[in-house]
């Protein structure tokens, strides 16, 4: 592919691309592409190169525009979102990469990994340094919209809601509202798109209510000033600002973006997407979360313009991988196994195998003669020894980081998308074959930034 000479007309096209997006309809399904420096693009991508080049289609240009490799930052891909993940475990890399999937066996070399980004994964055991059960598992709850039943509307404006091709489209203002059997940590995302400019407002783990009578619930605004999150209080002071964010409209040139709201109840936390970058986390300030169950999207625009609510999704929220990030593996010259009560073995993981009712654990512990047969179910996490390893891979050194369906993400030092299948080439698992609607993401790390993620 032939590159673009010069950055001045790198920069004159990704201006002239920006300007025109701000006034052409975008497609329905476009990939976002984050510039350096503050710079987006929207469109389609056909091909990214292993130098890390890219290939735009674009409706604003009758042919493909080249991207030099120095001026991509960061690719978030569309077509992920509708495709979830089955897979029930993730491998941690000695490097920090994580591979999601499902594990088929393992024996004192090698660990089998099943994944539907990339088929079957034989991972020297020397290269792994845990392996997380149960924590890619979400329940959905909610996925659409697929018509307007099960939706109430304000009467006043039901008739400024419709829907159509897998979307809700509004016209001025208007309240839509839904209450779900809602679980204590939960996700709830959508994607919002625009024709001039969104004042929306959106409220979770919420009680029906116009606002006139104080409820105990949360809500985002988004409009031309840029995002806020609040508390609001049925008793005490009514409003509390948790965040205040400059992600203003004009920072998406396509007219849209995901927002993705992941809410924990027990602990009172807040953590926010948009479009697969996280913000956050943020702090309930009262003493006790919202209990309520609904969820209210409300549009403040005014009847001249129009707004498209489409992939709203609401998930249980698994939380165990976050709070295995910080357990305390122990003993680092032993395998170590815990169970999901909290059990902790520390000896070695002498092979996996297939059981009459699924997969068996086969540990041999420390403090024990005979191994132990543990079934799947009843396991956290299986920490792998720290001993004599081979030398770790440096991520550092890789220019490139995939990021995958599922949670998971590889360090490459070489990655060329093309048509449905991405070739990469990883430092410990060599010549890769992937998916390409498996990964949601692509990202160049700049040479200032590098450094190796932790296990």
């Amino acid at each position: 592919m032939t590159g673009i000479r010069n950055s001045n007309k790198l920069a004159m096209t990704a201006m002239a691309l920006a300007c025109l997006a701000g006034v052409a309809a975008p497609p329905l399904a476009a990939d976002e592409l984050l510039l350096e420096g503050s710079e987006r693009l929207s469109g389609c991508v056909r091909a990214i190169n292993a130098d890390g080049s890219v290939l735009l289609e674009t409706p604003l240009s009758p042919d493909p525009v080249p991207l030099k490799p120095n001026s991509i930052r960061k690719v978030v891909f569309s077509d992920h979102s509708t495709k979830p993940d089955a897979a029930t475990c993730g491998v941690t890399l000695v490097n920090g990469d994580v591979l999601p999937g499902d594990v088929e066996a393992a024996d004192e070399q090698n660990l089998t990994l099943n994944s539907s980004i990339a088929g079957h994964f034989v991972i020297p055991r020397a290269q792994i340094h845990s392996l997380q059960l149960g924590v890619h598992q979400e329940k959905s709850i909610y996925a659409g919209p697929d018509g307007l039943n099960g939706w109430s509307r304000e009467p006043a404006t039901s008739e400024h809601w419709s829907f159509s091709d897998g979307s809700f489209h509004v016209r001025g203002s208007g309240r839509i509202s839904r209450q779900l059997d809602l679980p204590q940590q939960f996700v709830f995302r959508f994607k919002l798109s625009w024709v001039s400019e969104p004042n929306i407002k959106v409220y979770f783990a919420a009680a029906p209510g116009t606002g006139e009578t104080p409820l105990d619930r949360y809500y985002l605004t988004f409009n031309s000033a840029g995002i806020e999150i609040k508390r609001e209080a049925s008793s005490g002071k009514r409003y509390t600002t948790i965040t205040t964010l400059a992600r203003p409209p004009k920072l998406y040139p396509g007219k849209h973006v995901t927002i993705e709201i992941r809410v924990d109840r027990v602990g009172r936390n807040l953590q926010l997407y948009l479009n697969d970058e996280p913000e956050g986390p943020f702090k309930d300030p009262l003493d006790k979360a919202p209990d309520a169950n609904g969820v209210i999207i409300e549009s403040m625009i005014d009847e001249a313009s129009s707004l498209q609510f489409s992939n709203i999704e609401v998930l249980d929220w698994n939380l165990k991988g976050e709070r295995r990030r910080s357990e305390d593996r122990g003993d680092v010259t032993k395998d170590v196994l815990i169970g999901s009560k909290s059990e902790r073995f520390s000896g070695k993981l002498v092979e996996v195998k297939k059981g009459p009712e699924g997969l068996l654990y086969v540990f041999k512990s420390a403090f024990q003669d005979e191994a132990i047969e543990v079934p799947e179910a009843e396991i956290s996490t299986v920490f792998f020894v720290v001993g004599k390893k081979d030398a770790p891979a440096d991520a550092a050194k890789d220019p490139f980081i995939l990021q995958l369906r599922g949670g998971g993400s590889l360090h490459v030092s070489a990655c060329a998308f093309a048509g449905e299948q991405v070739e990469a080439t990883h430092q410990s698992l060599g010549k890769l074959t992937l998916q390409r609607d498996g990964i949601t993401a692509f990202e160049r790390i700049s040479a200032k930034s590098k450094e190796a993620p932790q296990p």
